[in-house]
Protein backbone atom coordinates (compact mmCIF):
# COMPACT_ATOMS: atom_id res chain seq x y z
CA UNK A 1 0.00 0.00 0.00
CA UNK A 2 1.26 3.31 -0.87
CA UNK A 3 0.67 6.21 1.00
CA UNK A 4 -0.73 9.45 -0.82
CA UNK A 5 1.30 12.66 0.00
CA UNK A 6 -0.93 15.77 -0.80
CA UNK A 7 -3.68 17.59 0.44
CA UNK A 8 -6.28 15.34 2.51
CA UNK A 9 -9.70 16.78 0.70
CA UNK A 10 -11.91 14.50 2.93
CA UNK A 11 -10.86 15.74 6.12
CA UNK A 12 -11.23 19.43 4.48
CA UNK A 13 -14.79 18.62 3.96
CA UNK A 14 -15.34 16.63 6.69
CA UNK A 15 -14.26 19.76 8.74
CA UNK A 16 -16.21 22.33 6.47
CA UNK A 17 -19.64 20.32 7.47
CA UNK A 18 -18.71 19.98 10.81
CA UNK A 19 -18.55 23.75 11.00
CA UNK A 20 -21.56 24.60 8.77
CA UNK A 21 -23.94 22.49 11.18
CA UNK A 22 -22.45 23.66 14.44
CA UNK A 23 -22.57 27.41 12.77
CA UNK A 24 -26.73 26.64 12.37
CA UNK A 25 -27.33 24.83 15.68
CA UNK A 26 -25.69 27.89 17.33
CA UNK A 27 -27.96 29.86 15.48
CA UNK A 28 -31.04 28.23 16.38
CA UNK A 29 -30.41 28.24 19.76
CA UNK A 30 -30.05 31.95 19.84
CA UNK A 31 -33.22 32.60 18.12
CA UNK A 32 -34.91 30.46 20.04
CA UNK A 33 -33.62 32.16 22.93
CA UNK A 34 -34.78 35.21 21.84
CA UNK A 35 -38.08 33.67 20.82
CA UNK A 36 -38.33 32.70 24.34
CA UNK A 37 -37.84 35.91 25.84
CA UNK A 38 -40.20 37.49 23.53
CA UNK A 39 -42.95 35.27 24.94
CA UNK A 40 -42.38 35.55 28.22
CA UNK A 41 -42.71 39.07 27.34
CA UNK A 42 -46.02 38.88 26.07
CA UNK A 43 -47.17 36.50 28.59
CA UNK A 44 -46.55 39.21 31.26
CA UNK A 45 -48.32 41.74 28.71
CA UNK A 46 -51.22 39.25 28.49
CA UNK A 47 -51.65 38.66 32.24
CA UNK A 48 -51.39 42.67 32.70
CA UNK A 49 -54.18 42.81 30.22
CA UNK A 50 -56.23 40.48 31.85
CA UNK A 51 -55.92 42.71 35.08
CA UNK A 52 -56.95 45.85 33.58
CA UNK A 53 -59.78 44.14 31.59
CA UNK A 54 -61.03 42.20 34.87
CA UNK A 55 -61.22 45.76 36.86
CA UNK A 56 -62.85 47.74 33.90
CA UNK A 57 -65.26 45.15 33.47
CA UNK A 58 -66.37 44.99 37.40
CA UNK A 59 -66.04 49.19 36.85
CA UNK A 60 -68.61 48.68 34.13
CA UNK A 61 -70.74 46.41 36.44
CA UNK A 62 -71.16 48.86 38.77
CA UNK A 63 -71.65 52.18 36.47
CA UNK A 64 -75.21 49.80 35.40
CA UNK A 65 -76.67 50.43 39.22
CA UNK A 66 -78.39 53.38 39.25
CA UNK A 67 -77.87 53.61 43.00
CA UNK A 68 -74.11 53.59 42.70
CA UNK A 69 -74.22 56.31 39.61
CA UNK A 70 -76.36 58.70 42.00
CA UNK A 71 -74.08 58.26 44.91
CA UNK A 72 -70.91 59.47 42.31
CA UNK A 73 -73.29 62.05 41.04
CA UNK A 74 -73.82 63.32 44.24
CA UNK A 75 -69.99 62.62 46.02
CA UNK A 76 -67.83 63.73 43.18
CA UNK A 77 -69.77 66.13 40.82
CA UNK A 78 -71.61 67.58 43.44
CA UNK A 79 -75.34 67.35 42.40
CA UNK A 80 -78.11 67.03 44.24
CA UNK A 81 -82.19 65.64 43.61
CA UNK A 82 -84.51 68.84 42.86
CA UNK A 83 -85.33 70.33 46.33
CA UNK A 84 -82.34 69.15 47.65
CA UNK A 85 -79.95 71.42 48.98
CA UNK A 86 -76.35 69.99 48.21
CA UNK A 87 -73.57 70.04 51.72
CA UNK A 88 -70.42 70.55 51.10
CA UNK A 89 -67.72 70.07 54.31
CA UNK A 90 -64.92 72.44 54.70
CA UNK A 91 -61.53 71.01 54.21
CA UNK A 92 -58.95 72.31 56.93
Amino acid sequence: MRKRKGFNWFALVMFAMIAYFATVLVSQQVHLAHVSESQRIADKRLEKAKETNKKLRKELAELQDINKIERLAREDLGLAKEGEMPYQATRQ
